[in-house]
């Protein structure tokens, strides 16, 4: 189940890639962003039988840190930086 999982997540991954790259719309941009870090997260959650938690870490404070400027009653990156500070 997992490689079919994958699988379409490649293809997904593939369209929010080129359809950031195509777009010149700012906020469309980092709707496509966000989803494109989401599709990395799927895939470090189900690419090995035990997630490395380092890649989960980097996927969930990046899905944070543009999450900011979607949600404006919260400081999500001030969150991010809290509970999964970047390595040093």
């Amino acid at each position: 189940m997992h490689d079919a999982i994958l699988d379409l997540v490649r293809q997904a991954h593939a369209l929010t890639e080129t359809a950031a790259v195509a777009t010149s719309d700012r906020t469309t941009r980092k709707q496509l962003v966000l989803a494109d870090l989401s599709l990395h997260l799927v895939q470090a959650a189900l690419r090995h039988e035990q997630p490395d938690p380092a890649e989960l870490k980097r996927y969930l404070f990046s899905i944070l840190t543009v999450c900011d400027g979607f949600v404006p009653d919260l400081d999500l990156k001030a969150m991010a930086n809290v509970v999964l500070p970047p390595p040093k």
